[in-house]
């Protein structure tokens, strides 16, 4: 008896690879390739577990064409990703879970009697509209208690970024991070479709940070989405660093890199440092990132922004920081439940659980918007979450 197979559209096939992402492995990498290019044909069988494996239900592979995702939140990536039709299914995932947690949260804090948050939309104010990048970066500064270079004084990146993270929070802004889909820790996000994305809510807005992305880069990810909040402005952050970037929305990503960059790399400090070094001008840009607890490439192109170095030495240094990312390995690290009570906003969870302790939530809601399995879980993270109170 034969094998039952079927020609697969090769724009489905392409559509596949494209938002798939790290859940294919190489070997079904090539076997579609070898679809695509007519060397063979899948079977219905092979169909099957693809669509197990990518999550991608079985009845799409019969399409003549890709289905569209219509998911509003896509439109605000930073760059105009022209080869881009459609999000993957870890950023569609990510993005699902996060708008269910500020949904829930927005209603949490309304009926406990919360406050709009002031910082969300300020930018938007009269007095703003004709100020400098300087004095906005000195406006957001003040506002969550920050000083000048408040970053060089702290020890790693690590501590730089939770330490403005914790005052994000502070204020009511939730913070959350991972690089992977749920707890799925073989369904990798994908750093070169997004670096972070905010959610403008009044009440609980959201920024994500892919982990997947550098240490050292982070922080800038998590400045520039603050500033989205400034401005009131919902993005996926996709930047990549090319030397003349397609932004959506230029004039607005312009300014918030600007403010962005006086928030991250004071002036005065930063061309004090550089002035100071005795390195060449590579080793500077290595140093003072160091130093501004920042990555090499942003270091660079505010160095070329103060009239420090030429184009020529930040691409040298984008090269580099290229290579370095592909070349990245996942470290091991703390079990399971350490590294969700770090991923998920100590504030957020503080809230599902003093909701669910009161009855206001059920379990079954608090173990989905907490990301457990059951009460075991459960009193584990909380466990973790009181220790971090």
């Amino acid at each position: 008896m034969a094998t039952a197979t079927f020609k697969v559209n090769n724009d489905i096939l392409n559509w596949v690879l494209q938002i798939a992402g790290t859940q294919l492995n190489s070997e079904w990498i090539n076997k579609i390739n070898t679809w695509i290019k007519g060397e063979k044909t899948p079977t219905i069988n092979q169909l099957k577990n693809l669509s197990k494996k990518s999550q991608i239900p079985f009845g799409n592979f019969f399409l003549s064409q890709p289905p569209r995702v219509e998911m509003p939140l896509l439109q605000f990536r930073t760059i105009d990703n022209s080869g881009i039709t459609d999000a993957s299914h870890g950023l569609l995932s990510t993005i699902d879970a996060i708008q269910l947690r500020a949904a829930w949260l927005e209603d949490y804090r309304i009926k406990e009697g919360y406050s709009k948050i002031a910082f969300i939309g300020m930018g938007n104010k009269k007095k703003y509209r004709s100020a400098s990048y300087k004095e906005i970066a000195e406006e957001i500064l003040k506002y969550f208690d920050l000083v000048k270079g408040w970053n060089s004084t702290l020890k790693s990146n690590q501590n730089a970024f939770n330490f403005l993270r914790k005052k994000l929070s502070q204020k009511g802004i939730v913070t959350e991070t991972g690089s992977f889909v749920g707890n799925k820790t073989r369904d990798s996000l994908n750093i070169n479709e997004f670096r972070a994305f905010v959610l403008i809510n009044k009440y609980a807005p959201f920024i994500f940070i892919n982990t997947k992305d550098s240490e050292n880069a982070r922080l800038f990810s998590l400045v520039h989405e603050l500033v989205h909040l400034w401005y009131e402005k919902t993005e996926i952050f996709n930047y990549n660093f090319q030397t003349n970037p397609q932004y959506l929305n230029k004039k607005l990503e312009q300014q918030v890199n600007k403010i962005s960059e006086c928030i991250l790399f004071d002036k005065d400090i930063f061309v004090k440092a550089w002035i100071e070094s005795n390195d060449l001008a590579l080793d500077k840009i290595y140093e003072i990132a160091k130093k501004f607890k920042t990555s090499p490439i942003a270091t660079a192109i505010t160095a070329k922004n103060y009239g420090l170095i030429t184009q020529r030495v930040v691409d040298e240094v984008k090269g580099e920081t290229t290579k370095n990312v592909a070349n990245r390995k996942n470290k091991g690290g703390p079990n399971f439940y350490d590294t969700l009570a770090y991923r998920i906003d100590i504030n957020f969870a503080t809230s599902v659980i003093n909701s669910t302790e009161a009855g206001d939530t059920t379990y079954l809601d608090a173990f989905s918007l907490l990301n457990v399995k059951n009460m075991k879980g459960y009193d584990s993270l909380k466990q973790r979450v009181e220790e971090k109170m």
